[in-house]
């Protein structure tokens, strides 16, 4: 089922006003922004973000925003648990939430952040190879259906389009990227053009994948949250050009990226090799691409997501390069230094 997030919020309200008194808390509830943290009392949620009072000042924050909320009276199991499922550890982010007397817990608030970083933590688990993908499948889609008014929806709605796509089942997984696109937020709209297009990419289906990322520039347009959004097409796109025989275009697109990141940023320089890796492969410069690489595995360490995936990649390429040792060992530091990545699981 694809849900219409307008549709959601609207029935998210209703269930709010009948509900007012859940919300009525006399503690401090915080707000973790992107760039500092709200405090006050959450008085509305939405798939779209949530309402916050203080002092009688209320203000609305956008989900795109948001990168946790921490719950007066909420057990202290539940806040471990969201810190460890950013740090990638999966499994004891699960370990936590398993952990929590949910008999104990009294408000919807807390309900709908526990069986979120339950169904994450679980749905990630299995994307890593390390968890059942349908059972995963179920369960997320479970929280999208009990929880409809949660601000953690569009984050949900993603994962459950990447255990689609790791299920091999790229039509529904499509289905549920393109639902972030029905959010009246450039943010969402960015988002969803930049996981079809991956898809599309992963498909070989590159013209129209190029005109996906494309279509994350504009919809994007100057929100700055989106930056990141806007380097990732923008390498994607060089990819597939590489890919279409525009080997030339698309490496100096992945080039000159390198160039303007600055020298302190490990994840940008790594994003930027690592593009320019899968455009030389693309174009069949096996060897080339194999140099971009190993700049990543070098001097790249401390951007751990790229360092896993560039791992992944020389897997393979020294395979192709009949150096099965090398191969062996690639795989060996990635199943050592990475278990819990989505690269070791694929």
């Amino acid at each position: 089922m694809i849900f219409q997030l307008r549709q959601l919020i609207r029935g998210a309200t209703l269930s709010l006003l009948a509900t007012s008194s859940l919300y009525a808390q006399s503690g401090i509830d915080r707000v973790q922004r992107r760039n500092g943290i709200d405090s006050g009392s959450i008085t509305a949620i939405t798939p779209l973000g949530v309402t916050i009072s203080k002092g009688g000042v209320t203000s609305k924050i956008p989900a795109e925003e948001i990168e946790s909320i921490q719950f007066d009276g909420e057990p202290p199991e539940l806040n471990a648990a969201r810190t460890q499922l950013k740090r990638g550890r999966y499994d004891t982010a699960l370990g936590r939430t398993q952990k929590i007397d949910r008999a104990k817990v009294t408000r919807d608030e807390v309900t709908q952040d526990l069986d979120f970083y339950t169904a994450a933590s679980m749905g990630n688990l299995a994307l890593a190879g390390q968890g059942d993908l349908k059972k995963a499948i179920a369960d997320v889609g479970k929280f999208l259906t009990t929880h409809r008014a949660s601000y953690h929806l569009p984050e949900a709605i993603e994962l459950h389009g990447d255990l689609y796509r790791a299920d091999g089942d790229p039509d529904s997984a499509r289905k549920k990227y393109e639902t972030l696109a029905k959010a009246p937020s450039p943010y969402y709209k960015a988002r969803s053009a930049l996981l079809v297009g991956q898809l599309l990419q992963e498909q070989k289906k590159h013209a129209e994948a190029i005109s996906q990322f494309e279509g994350v520039l504009t919809a994007a347009g100057t929100s700055t949250l989106a930056d990141g959004m806007k380097q990732e097409a923008t390498l994607a796109r060089a990819i597939s050009l590489s890919a279409t025989g525009k080997l030339v275009e698309g490496t100096e697109i992945a080039k000159q990226l390198i160039q303007q990141t600055p020298a302190d940023d490990a994840e940008g320089l790594a994003q930027g090799y690592n593009a320019l890796g899968d455009c030389l492969l693309a174009g069949g410069d096996t060897r080339g691409a194999r140099d971009a690489y190993l700049h990543v595995d070098f001097l790249f360490h401390d951007a751990p997501a790229e360092h896993a995936k560039t791992l992944f990649r020389l897997v393979n390429l020294w395979k192709d390069l009949r150096h099965p040792t090398r191969a062996q060992d690639a795989q060996q530091r990635l199943s050592d230094d990475y278990p819990l990545s989505r690269w070791a699981g694929r």
